[in-house]
């Protein structure tokens, strides 16, 4: 079956209002686009801004430096110096020049308001995964032909099919909450082959069908997401069956695997809503159950009927049935996987996977398991790829959807995050570099909106987030007096992304936007506050401008708990004396669990915070 082919990024607000209901990606053909076509139904479009600046209430300008449309990166003096700083004013200083965060926070031009995803701005939630909104599965028919909202009908609207935890949920809701979760699988949890989890859940065995608590799971991220009151309000209870159910899968081998598809749902739910240390207990979990499975050691692509290697030990799950099912035990281990390296670098703590062990090879395109493509037993690509010299390239043919360079990505940005010695940053940056050279082109080029603008894709711009901060971060280990060049090249790279991306629809709202862009703005005030000591106020003012620039951008995420919690720690940073801006050694780590998630690892937060 082929992939759904992509669209052109959407600016935010410009899918029709029947795709919007419907809660599916809107092609945006006007005046009707392809899916209200296909179904003749008549497309609106509503006339409603399409960026934060259009809704945003009116700012008086005077004295605001005007935010720049598109940076270059080659050096800050590229981007308008703030207008007119009036060097000898005294206002906010005693008997001296007025500071760049003087008016940084004198003229703010936040935004009070932004037009969110309905998804994210209506739960306060946000993804732990990085956003990737490549090529998706089609959905199979019948499905693909069913309208959500024809789900819904008047009598469920009008709260006409009480639900108690004692009943269950009706075919309606239980088809709504499934059609949601697998139009948007990329946001709610693990990417799962449609066509056979259909299959199973009309499988007249029993023993077949999806366990409860994969279903539960799937409800459980999905209700957030239904206009259904009904559903919205039984969120504990679907955590409640979800997490009594897992109890019981992990009980027989045959329902370990959806208990580990369970477990990640739940562990990434956890992490949504800032619960931390549940959803550090509940990934433990999972990560340990995976393993003791074999999860991490397929051995191969067509691997299915797992097949023991001498000294690997005794497998504790059952086989894959067929060529699709093992496909999606390999994009389990590596969603996983995925969620496991994002929450250790933001919480700087040690990954629960040894990479070393791992053998599972690299998701492929789901088309190639469709098709049992002939590549599948003879290209498969692994992480530990990164770093061997020259890299394997097996085939001229590209082997990995976007989601795979993101794991390679990941891994970089998680080795980096280690804090290696001066050996090790060595081989991170040859590793780093060699991978840059394997990107494929339309992972690194800007596009052109409708309406002529240059964009970028949500692929390339977290791509290039994580790519890009890895490279700061490196450069930043052993910064002592003052920001690396690198480092701070690398970060104005970063502003570029944000520049480009500012108009596009990006998807779901992920820790790592929020993490990077607090980094940047922290690598942005030292050198700042380091120019300013210099008293060199003008080149300070353009970095001020940047972090001004990337508090509007995280003021858009401010429904969710971690935006602000990042905007008070920038706002903590430019109160700061410069000799408190450096970063902390690794003898000095420490500092509350929410300060490690918005990466504010340093000294002086741990007094600001006791205080």
């Amino acid at each position: 079956m082929p992939a759904a082919p992509k669209h052109r990024p959407l600016a935010r607000g410009d899918a029709c209002q029947s795709c919007k209901t419907r809660k599916i990606r809107c092609p945006a053909e006007k005046p009707s686009c392809a899916n209200c076509l296909k179904k003749n139904r008549e497309c609106i479009y509503n006339s409603t801004p399409t960026s934060a600046s259009d809704i945003s209430p009116p700012i008086p300008t005077s004295n605001v430096p005007p935010i720049p449309a598109i940076p270059t990166h080659s050096s800050s003096s590229s981007l308008d110096l703030a207008p007119q700083l009036d060097v000898n004013s005294t206002p906010g200083r005693r008997g001296s020049a007025m500071s760049p965060f003087d008016i940084l926070q004198s003229n703010s031009t936040i935004p009070t308001s932004y037009n969110a995803s309905p998804w994210s701005q209506d739960t306060s939630m946000i993804g732990v995964l990085p956003s990737m909104m490549g090529p998706v599965q089609t959905m199979p028919s019948p499905w693909n032909e069913v309208d959500i909202t024809s789900l819904l009908g008047q009598g469920v609207l009008d709260g006409g099919l009480a639900w108690t935890e004692e009943t269950e949920l009706s075919e309606v809701e239980r088809d709504h909450l499934l059609l949601l979760y697998f139009t948007g699988q990329r946001i709610f949890g693990v990417d799962m082959h449609i066509s056979t989890f259909y299959s199973r859940l009309q499988s007249p065995d029993p023993a077949l069908r999806p366990h409860p608590c994969l279903l539960n799971a799937i409800y459980l991220m999905t209700c957030r997401g239904s206009p259904l009151e009904s559903l919205r309000r039984q969120e504990p209870t679907f955590l409640k069956r979800a997490k009594e159910q897992l109890d019981l899968a992990l009980k027989k081998v045959d329902h370990v695997f959806d208990a580990i598809r369970a477990g990640i749902m739940i562990a990434t739910w956890y992490f949504g809503l800032d619960s931390h240390m549940e959803g550090l207990a509940m990934m433990g979990l999972t990560v340990r159950v995976a393993i003791a499975s074999g999860l991490d050691t397929i051995q191969s692509s067509v691997d299915y009927k797992c097949e023991l290697t001498p000294g690997e030990g005794r497998k504790r799950d059952s086989p894959a049935l067929s060529q699709l099912e093992l496909a999606d035990r390999i994009y389990a281990f590596w969603t996983l996987y995925l969620v496991d390296r994002c929450t250790s670098i933001a919480f700087e703590l040690p990954g629960g996977f040894d990479l070393q062990r791992i053998k599972t090879p690299l998701p492929r395109p789901w088309a190639e398991y469709e098709t049992n493509d002939p590549h599948l037993a003879s290209c498969d690509q692994h992480v530990t790829d990164l770093f061997v010299d020259p890299p394997p390239i097996t085939c001229d043919k590209m082997h990995l959807p976007e989601v795979g360079y993101v794991l390679f990505a990941i891994e970089l940005m998680y080795q980096v995050s280690r804090r290696p010695d001066t050996e090790g940053q060595e081989r991170l940056g040859h590793a780093i570099a060699s991978f840059n050279k394997t990107i494929p082109p339309e992972l690194r080029q800007t596009a052109t909106s409708s309406d002529g603008r240059p964009t970028i894709t949500a692929d390339t711009a977290t791509l290039q987030f994580i790519t890009l901060c890895t490279e700061m971060l490196l450069y930043s280990i052993d910064s002592v007096d003052q920001p690396n060049p690198r480092a701070l090249e690398a970060a104005r790279k970063i502003l570029g992304v944000l520049h480009l991306q500012r108009d596009a629809d990006i998807g779901d709202v992920n820790l790592f936007a929020v993490i990077i862009c607090c980094r940047v703005a922290t690598l942005l005030i030292w050198e700042s506050k380091r120019l300013e000591a210099d008293g060199d106020l003008f080149a300070a003012a353009t970095y001020v401008k940047d972090v001004q620039f990337i508090s509007t951008y995280i003021q858009r995420l401010a429904y969710t708990n971690l935006a602000n919690e990042a905007l008070k720690g920038i706002e903590r940073c430019c109160k700061l004396d410069l000799a408190d801006l450096k970063p902390e050694r690794d003898t000095e780590k420490g500092g509350t669990a929410k300060q490690r998630l918005t990466g504010n690892v340093y000294r002086r937060q741990r007094t600001l915070s006791r205080s």
